[in-house]
């Protein structure tokens, strides 16, 4: 049943696994309403752990080939602590494994995390440990998405963590890393220069502090500089927010922080990756797309269920659905829950590894999207022409060659499973999206670029 069988060399080499069902938050901005059904998932995804049936469809789905293990759902350090069996057979089944993965609020236990870092991991093998941390900002930010007081303990059980695996010392290579994410009612706040600064200052001042509780076996990235929510209904003055975000950013690149790597928009590093491989673009291009259904595909909770990423975990529930539907869920996505294209995104991301003729249709989609760029970028196109048309976005986007590199840097923000929900095709983007990027915020990233001799 080894996925790769149907490729001349292995491909799908990582696994996201479907690791809890329950979350201790119920964050503004998360698509998945926290009700009842979430702990009968949670229960079942237990009892999947203990009872070894998760590795054993690992086993059967990658063969040898696994190197890479994410943990997702919905708050992963829920379950932790039922892993030590789990890995310290993965580490025989999965000769390659080197790298295990998991995102965390850090609201929870944080000797939760910590024991799975020293005690739960097998000592016998040296893993790179990839955590995320959730900490969208300054209180303002942060305890407005999540809960009153969310900043102050994040922190707290940050530095405690770090702090207690660097005193216990591993034979494992930590990495640590914020993942800051910012709503469209934060955009107006973060377009005021003062709020940007006090935003990098929040950050500034708590860096240091936890390059203080590390040490050198613990690698922790510097780097602050938000994402946005997606997906989202974002406006034409969302967009210019955003501009004026961007414009911040570059202003405080003056200023000498004390921790924290310069201000940059998140997305002027993706799109100068672009650049740099653009030889490759047409002939290599799943380099430039996300790995889901790729490279990477996800174990669901459901018995040989196979996902094309965490994104569909709940998709092929009804009661997700139902759940979604009477939380009200905001824009795009609950539009294509009441347009009933959730019902694609589960008939071609989700299917059963035993059903060997789904699971080929499936591998077939996500080529198409992975592997035509040319595809994309024309459906791209069509929807910049269409916006430029209606003035929701800057009229240089008439010049189709700006329209081109609009769209080329859209593919490093846009996930095409929302993209199915939202329109029934993972080649159809969100508009939002385009609202965000082209009312200057793409146009200053590329000027900037083109400045510099380096990049041309």
């Amino acid at each position: 049943m080894d996925i790769n069988r149907f490729y001349s060399h292995p491909v799908v080499v990582a696994s996201e696994i479907f690791a809890a069902g329950w979350c201790n938050l119920n964050c503004k901005y998360c698509y998945i309403p926290k009700t009842d059904f979430l702990k009968k998932i949670h229960k079942s995804i237990l009892e999947r752990i203990e009872d070894g049936t998760l590795l054993e469809e690992l086993k059967n789905t990658y063969g040898e080939n696994l190197t890479s293990i994410s943990h997702w759902g919905t708050e992963p350090t829920l379950t932790v602590g039922k892993f030590k069996k789990f890995y310290s057979d993965a580490i025989e089944v999965f000769p390659k494994l080197e790298k295990v993965m998991l995102s965390s609020n850090f609201m929870t236990n944080p000797n939760n995390l910590i024991k799975f870092v020293t005690e739960i991991l097998p000592t016998n093998k040296s893993l790179t440990v990839d955590i995320q941390v959730s900490l969208d900002g300054p209180p303002e930010i942060t305890d407005n998405n999540r809960l009153g007081g969310a900043s102050d303990i994040i922190m707290k059980n940050c530095l405690t963590i770090t702090k207690a695996i660097a005193d216990a010392g591993t034979v494992h290579r930590v990495e640590m890393h914020l993942k800051p994410t910012i709503s469209y009612e934060v955009l107006e706040f973060l377009a005021d220069i003062k709020n940007l600064e006090y935003y990098y200052d929040f950050f500034d001042d708590f860096m240091l502090n936890w390059l203080q509780a590390g040490n050198n076996k613990i690698r922790i990235v510097r780097n602050c500089d938000p994402t946005v929510a997606i997906p989202h209904n974002y406006t034409q003055e969302d967009g210019i927010n955003f501009y004026k975000i961007v414009l911040g950013q570059v202003e405080l690149q003056n200023k000498k922080f004390k921790a924290i790597e310069p201000p940059e928009c998140n997305y002027y590093g993706r799109f100068l990756r672009i650049l740099r491989f653009r030889r490759e673009f047409f002939t290599k291009q799943k380099m430039f797309t996300c790995s889901a259904g790729d490279s990477c595909m996800a174990i669901g909770d459901k018995k040989n269920s196979l996902h094309s990423c965490h994104r569909t975990f709940y998709a092929d529930h009804d009661e997700y659905i139902n759940a979604a539907k009477e939380h009200g869920l905001e824009d795009e996505i609950m539009i294509g829950l009441e347009k009933g294209t959730n019902d694609i995104l589960v008939e071609t991301n989700v299917v059963f590894t035993d059903d060997e003729y789904n699971l080929i249709r499936s591998l077939y989609t996500n080529r198409a999207y992975h592997d035509f760029s040319a595809h994309r970028i024309s459906t791209y196109i069509a929807f910049i022409k269409e916006l430029v048309d209606v003035s929701q976005i800057s009229d240089c986007y008439k010049d189709e060659s700006l329209a081109f590199l609009l769209g080329i840097i859209l593919q490093t923000m846009e996930c095409p499973m929302d993209n199915v929900v939202a329109h029934g095709s993972d080649v159809v983007p969100t508009l939002g999206i385009l609202r965000l990027l082209g009312n200057g915020a793409f146009e200053n990233i590329l000027s900037r670029i083109l400045k510099d001799s380096r990049y041309i």
